[in-house]
C-alpha cells in the first residue's frame, strides 16, 4: 500500500502547512509507504509564470473580441470590457515582470528593500488578478479563491463548478501541468487535506479529476472543512460519486493508518474510526471516534515539501506546541468541536529538540507557532529552556488575552525570540467579552498589551463586530479603544462575526437572541450562515463598523502602510529584520542605511 498525501490550493504561500507532515510522519512510523506534495505552492508557482498568464491572456482577447462584436451590451457587459481592456493594457509587463517578482520574494537582500517589495508585491497581485479575470466571476488572490457563484457552499454547485472550464481555472493547471508530474499507478490511496473554505473548489477539482482518471486510487478527503460538516453530507451519495471514497473526520493520524489496514486487508470501511463512507448507497459516518495523545504523536515530516518555492527568502516553519484549544470556550468558535474539546500539548524539553532540529536541518531561525492559542505556562516554560540553551530563533504566536500575563513573562518571551504576538481581542467591551467566553475583560486586554509593547513585542489584535446582541455604541467602543492605545497596539485585523456550524452559537442559539437560523438546503456545506437576531446590529450594521474602524486605522495607524501589505510570515521578517520601532509609523530603513545584515 502506497500513499500521497496531498494539500491543494488555495492558502497563503509563504511556507508548508502542517496537515500533510504529521499524516506523513505518523503513517511512515506506522510502517506505510507515504509521500506528500503541496499543490498550493506548485499551483502559485505555475499560475505566475509566463505560459499561464498568456493562456490567461489569450482568454481575455477572446471575451474582449466576443464582447466587441455583439451589436449592444448590456451596463454588466460594458463593465466587463472595460476591466478585459485594462487587463490587455498592462498585460505585456506584467507577464515579464512576474519571474523577477518571484525571486525579490525569495532573495534577501531585495525581499528586504520595501519599494522592491512594494512592486514585487504589485506584480504577483496584477498576475493573479489577469487569471481571476479570465475566469470571471472567479477571483484567485494570494489569500483567497473564490467561485464567484458560492460552490463551495453547496454540493451541487461543486459538482458544475468542478467541471466548469470557463470559471475554474485549477482546471487546465491540472490537467495540463500538475497531475504529469506524478506517477499514479504507483499508488494505492490519495488523501487530500482540505483546511479552509478557499480549498475546496481547488481540492474537490482536483478529487474529482483523479477519480476519474485514476480509478484503481482510494481517494480519501481530511481536514477541519469535513469535519464540521459531516452531517451535511448524510444523504448526499452523490458527493461520495463525484469526489471520493471516504472522508476522514476530526483528528486524521489514527483513522489513516486503520483505513489502510482495512483497503489492504479488503475489511469494511466501517471498521475505520471517524469515517464517512458509502454503505450500498447510503452516507454512514462510523460511529467510533478515535484521537491520539498529542504529545505521542512523531514530529512533523517535511521532506518532500519544495522549499525553495515558497514565497518567502528564508523557510518559516510551522510548528504547534499544543493541538485544541487550552480554554476551549469561546462561543463563536468550532475549534474544540473539530478536536473533541481534547487539549494535549508537547513537552518542553521535546518542543525545544524540535526546534533545534529543523533550525539545524533547513537552516532557519524563523518559526510560526501555529496552535489556536499557546498557554502562558507554555510560553513561560518554552521561552525559559530556549534562553537556558541559548536558542535563538525568531516567531510569531498566538495567544489569548490572560491576567497572569506579567511583565516577567513577556520580557523573557522577548528575549527567546517571540517578537510577534497575535492575540484574540474579538471586543473591548466587557458585556460582549462575557457573552464570547473570553475569559478576560477589556482592562486586562490593555495591561497586556502594554506589557507587551514595554518588553519590545509588536502586538496584533484579531476583532470583529456584530456578535449577537452587540449594540453600536459597544462596536464604537472598541474602536475607541485602539484608536486610544495607540501606543501599546501596534496592528489589527477586523472583520465581522460570522456564524459558524457547530459553534455555541449555533447549537445555543437561544442563548445569544438568535431567533433564526437560516439553514438553505442550497447552502449545504457552507460553513457560515446567515441568522436573524432580536437584539443589537444587523449585519448591515456591523459592516458599517467595521468600515468605520478601517477608516479610523487609516488615519491614525500609519504603520499599516507596512503591515497592511505583508502577509504575516513576511512581516515576522521584517519585524526582525528592522526592529519593532522602526515598523511602527515609519517606513524601513533603506538596505544602505542598515547597520546589520538579518541571516538564518
Amino acid at each position: 500500500m502506497k500513499t500521497l498525501l496531498i494539500f491543494p490550493a488555495q492558502w497563503y504561500p509563504t511556507q508548508p502547512y502542517l496537515s500533510t507532515p504529521y499524516l506523513t510522519a505518523f503513517l511512515q512510523e506506522k510502517g506505510w509507504k507515504v509521500s506528500q506534495r503541496d499543490f498550493n505552492i506548485e499551483s502559485y508557482d505555475h499560475f505566475l509564470s509566463a505560459p499561464l498568464l498568456r493562456q490567461a491572456e489569450d482568454l481575455l482577447k477572446k471575451q474582449q473580441q466576443s464582447l466587441k462584436s455583439q451589436s449592444s451590451l448590456s451596463i454588466k457587459e460594458k463593465s466587463h470590457l472595460d476591466v478585459l481592456s485594462m487587463g490587455l493594457k498592462f498585460s505585456d509587463r506584467i507577464i515579464e515582470g512576474v519571474e523577477e517578482a518571484k525571486s525579490v520574494m525569495r532573495t534577501p537582500e531585495r525581499f528586504f528593500d520595501f519599494g522592491s517589495y512594494q512592486q514585487a508585491d504589485m506584480v504577483i497581485k496584477s498576475a493573479l488578478k489577469l487569471v481571476s479575470d479570465a475566469h470571471a466571476p472567479a477571483i484567485l488572490s494570494m489569500s483567497t479563491f473564490e467561485s464567484g457563484t458560492r460552490a463551495e457552499e453547496s454540493t451541487r454547485k461543486a459538482h458544475e463548478t468542478t467541471r466548469d472550464t470557463a470559471t475554474n481555472p485549477f482546471i487546465n493547471l491540472y490537467e495540463n501541468v500538475l497531475l504529469s508530474t506524478e506517477n499514479w499507478q504507483e499508488y494505492d490511496v490519495v488523501g487530500i487535506s482540505i483546511v479552509g473554505i478557499s480549498q475546496i473548489i481547488p481540492g474537490l477539482t482536483l478529487a474529482r479529476m483523479i477519480k476519474e482518471k485514476y480509478p484503481h486510487l482510494h481517494i480519501t478527503l481530511g481536514g477541519p472543512i469535513f469535519s464540521v460538516n459531516a452531517g451535511q453530507l448524510i444523504g448526499h451519495p452523490e458527493f461520495f460519486d463525484d469526489f471520493c471514497h471516504s472522508v476522514v473526520t476530526f483528528e486524521g493520524e489514527e483513522p489513516m493508518h486503520r483505513l489502510l489496514s482495512a483497503l489492504k486487508a479488503g475489511d469494511s470501511l466501517s471498521t475505520v474510526p471517524n469515517l464517512l463512507h458509502l454503505d450500498d448507497r447510503e452516507v454512514v459516518h462510523n460511529k467510533e471516534r478515535v484521537e491520539l495523545r498529542f504529545e505521542e504523536l512523531p514530529n512533523p515530516d517535511f521532506e518532500g515539501l519544495p522549499m525553495d518555492k515558497y514565497l518567502s527568502p528564508y523557510p518559516i516553519l510551522p510548528v504547534l506546541q499544543s493541538r485544541g484549544c487550552y480554554w476551549g470556550k469561546c462561543t463563536f468558535c468550532t475549534h474544540s468541536f473539530v478536536y473533541g474539546h481534547r487539549y494535549g500539548k508537547q513537552k518542553t524539553q521535546a518542543m525545544v529538540d524540535e526546534l533545534e532540529r529543523l533550525m539545524k536541518k533547513y537552516n532557519t531561525k524563523y518559526f510560526t507557532f501555529s496552535d489556536e492559542a499557546v498557554s502562558p505556562h507554555s510560553l513561560n516554560d518554552v521561552s525559559e529552556e530556549m534562553i537556558e540553551r541559548g536558542v535563538e530563533i525568531s516567531s510569531l504566536a498566538l495567544l489569548k488575552f490572560e491576567k497572569v500575563m506579567d511583565e516577567e513573562l513577556f520580557g523573557k518571551m522577548k528575549k527567546a525570540g517571540f517578537t510577534f504576538l497575535m492575540f484574540g481581542l474579538e471586543s473591548a467591551n466587557d458585556r460582549v467579552l462575557a457573552l464570547i467566553d473570553k475569559g478576560t475583560t477589556k482592562e486586562v486586554e490593555h495591561d497586556v498589551l502594554m506589557k507587551s509593547h514595554n518588553a519590545g513585542i509588536w502586538n496584533h489584535s484579531f476583532l470583529f463586530f456584530g456578535f449577537p446582541t452587540e449594540t453600536r455604541p459597544e462596536a464604537q467602543e472598541t474602536i475607541d479603544f485602539l484608536r486610544d492605545n495607540l501606543q501599546s497596539i501596534h496592528s489589527f485585523g477586523p472583520g465581522v462575526f460570522l456564524l459558524n456550524r457547530d459553534s455555541s452559537c449555533y447549537q445555543y442559539p437561544e442563548k445569544f437572541s438568535i431567533e433564526k437560523i437560516i439553514e438553505d438546503p442550497e447552502r449545504n456545506i457552507a460553513m457560515n450562515l446567515d441568522f436573524v437576531a432580536k437584539e443589537g446590529m444587523s449585519r448591515e450594521e456591523a459592516v458599517e463598523m467595521n468600515d468605520t474602524c478601517i477608516r479610523m486605522a487609516e488615519e491614525y495607524f500609519q504603520s499599516l502602510k507596512i503591515w497592511g501589505t505583508l502577509p504575516r510570515e513576511h512581516f515576522l521578517l521584517y519585524i526582525d529584520k528592522f526592529g519593532k520601532e522602526a515598523l511602527n509609523g515609519k517606513k524601513p530603513p533603506a538596505p544602505e542605511e542598515e547597520k546589520v545584515l538579518c541571516r538564518a
